[in-house]
């Protein structure tokens, strides 16, 4: 065990703060939670799963996910990472996308989660329609 090793219970207050200073939950509570059984729709999911492999970094205190965006674009296919939230020892928080590592505020974040997700059912829709052109590199 490191010096620096969170409990899961601290990293449980962590999540709450994270979510309370970010003002992300607001957001959030429009998705359903991911499920962990079951039959899984299309659609955007949020997941408060806390990693247990996240809470010892080692070398300074551990940055969690304290929620992460998954998108599922057809009924119980593979989820896709679209974003999250971390946060360090109750003294800063990221809110990150695909694309973006630092997103200045929880609109914001959450407005390019939903673009990203637009994105991915539309290029889903053209892949089946067989309108997706392949390049490749000779």
């Amino acid at each position: 065990m490191s010096r620096y090793k969170m409990s899961k219970g601290r990293a449980i207050d962590l999540q709450e703060w994270a979510l309370k200073e970010s003002r992300a939950k607001e957001f959030l509570d429009v998705l359903p939670e991911f499920p962990q059984k079951g039959k899984i729709k299309q659609g955007l999911y949020v997941s408060y799963e806390i990693d247990e492999n996240d809470l010892d970094d080692g070398l300074d205190w551990p940055t969690p996910a304290t929620a992460t965006i998954y998108a599922v674009l057809e009924e119980d296919s593979e989820e896709i990472y679209l974003g999250e939230i971390r946060a360090y020892n109750f003294e800063t928080f990221w809110l990150s996308t695909r694309e973006d590592e630092e997103v200045d505020n929880a609109k914001n974040w959450f407005e390019l989660i939903k673009e990203d997700y637009e994105k991915l059912v539309k290029s889903e829709e053209n892949n089946e329609k067989g309108n997706l052109k392949c390049y490749t590199q000779n």
